[in-house]
């Protein structure tokens, strides 16, 4: 049994035409779910980047592993007693490797890294953004990979960093779909039952972007803000997982790899806090999608309900080849039983480098600042069944459901902190942070010129 696993960073689950989306986004990652298991209710732990990667090749919390990511960049490293996915599957016995660039980030988190065989940075380094790497770019090194190593028993890693900004994607898939601002006529309008209408993966009617904006990244190309560029770059991400697709196929070993999608976070579109990007807990924040198929042990075009997160993925994997996971110490567990109809959790926790945390269950969600050294946003509480798109906020209409959430999401903190130690997720000096890891990137900067020019 082979392994490939696929993240696809800021990927929201209802963007792809398998979670309910009216456009054709995603047609290879479609028929995977078709022929595999689709989780409806999965989220993410720890946002954004860094954490949820984190989160997913180890197991736990962020509270557990630490690696917050601080203003731009993190300072901390993981602890190496804290073993990460590449690592156990190396020492079952798997050829491993990744297909990324995480570890090249100035913050140089070697974990990312460990464990792995063959770690292949796809570029591009220098003075572009990591998240300027293209899928054409990583497939060009992924592929051969599979096929002269599709004869091993292998745990491969890709992470396509296409739906972040900012969106670079090849000409065609910038206007592979075009939506008229100002008009809700190609939308797929819902009515909510808290009265307001809505578009899936949009927002509110009102919260639909009306106007051309521009991202102020420090990437000044191909800047535009559009979920018509967002959904571009799903669709063009989508071609490439499909020739990873044909690959495995054409080396016969399709149906001896278990296949997983999923993702590190999503992305606001400007829903909440009037930002674009991934600065929440919302449900567009943390809504991703979760795809597993391998025909020998997974059921074909199954839809399973009920709670499962990132720190749940490793587990899972050692289940499916059989390994027992309890003596890791990890936060997840198998998400197997949810395929019997069994739960695995009732409520959610999620936490957020800027040092917000999130608690949710089947009907609420409350989102506290309450960890932040800065100025806090009010607390947030949420009725999601009634109101999808989390905009009526009911923190001082229904104090009492607030408060219940709230007392246990503090004790799900106080719990996690060890010997009543520090949090981590508080850094005192986030000014001072800032300033190191601007001095840092000038200091690499200099240094390459310095060897370009000579």
């Amino acid at each position: 049994m082979n392994v490939l696993l696929v993240v696809c960073d800021t990927l929201r689950a209802d963007h792809l035409g398998c979670y309910g989306y009216f456009r054709d986004t995603s047609p290879n990652i479609n028929m995977i779910a078709k022929e595999g298991v689709l989780f409806e209710d999965f989220y993410n732990a720890g946002c954004p980047t860094g954490p949820g990667f984190t989160s997913i090749i180890t197991g736990l919390h962020t509270i557990h592993h630490k690696f917050y990511q601080f203003m731009i960049q993190n300072i901390r490293q993981v602890d190496d007693t804290i073993f990460t996915m590449a690592e156990i599957m190396r020492a079952i016995g798997y050829t491993t490797a990744a297909f990324d660039n995480l570890v090249t980030q100035p913050a140089r988190a070697k974990h990312f890294a460990r464990g792995y065989e063959f770690y292949t940075n796809c570029g591009p380094y220098a003075f572009e953004s990591p998240r300027c790497l293209k899928a054409e770019q990583l497939n060009r090194r992924l592929i051969p990979w599979i096929e002269n190593y599709s004869d091993e028993q292998f745990f491969l890693f890709v992470h396509y960093w296409d739906p972040h900004l900012p969106y670079n994607q090849p000409e065609e898939y910038r206007n592979l779909f075009c939506h008229e601002p100002g008009s809700v006529s190609d939308l797929d309008v819902r009515e909510a039952p808290a009265g307001y209408q809505y578009v899936p993966g949009w927002g509110t009617v009102d919260q639909i972007v009306k106007e051309e904006k521009k991202w102020r990244g420090r990437i000044a190309d191909n800047s535009v803000l559009s979920v018509d560029l967002y959904d571009g770059e799903i669709a063009y991400m989508d071609k490439a997982i499909g020739e990873v697709e044909e690959t495995l196929e054409d080396k016969g070993v399709i149906d001896e790899t278990l296949v997983i999608i999923t993702s590190d976070h999503g992305e606001q579109l400007g829903q909440h806090y009037g930002i674009w990007g991934h600065d929440g807990l919302h449900d567009a924040d943390v809504h991703i999608p979760f795809i597993m198929r391998f025909p020998e042990k997974l059921p074909k075009g199954v839809k399973v309900k009920g709670f499962c997160q990132q720190i749940d993925l490793l587990p899972t994997i050692l289940d499916l080849i059989g390994y027992e996971t309890s003596i890791l110490g990890i936060d997840g567990t198998s998400v197997m039983p949810l395929l019997k109809g069994e739960p695995i959790r009732e409520r959610i926790f999620m936490e957020h480098s800027n040092a917000q945390r999130a608690i949710g269950t089947v009907e609420w969600r409350l989102l506290d600042d309450e960890w932040t050294n800065r100025p806090r946003r009010e607390l947030e509480l949420y009725n999601v069944k009634e109101d999808p798109m989390e905009v009526i906020n009911l923190a001082q209409t229904k104090e009492e459901k607030a408060k219940e959430l709230r007392e246990t999401l503090r004790a799900w903190v106080k719990a996690n902190l060890k010997e009543g130690g520090p949090d981590p997720a508080i850094y005192e000096d986030e000014i001072s942070l800032a300033k190191k890891a601007f001095e840092y990137r000038q200091k690499v900067k200099q240094l390459l010129q310095s060897l370009g020019t000579r």
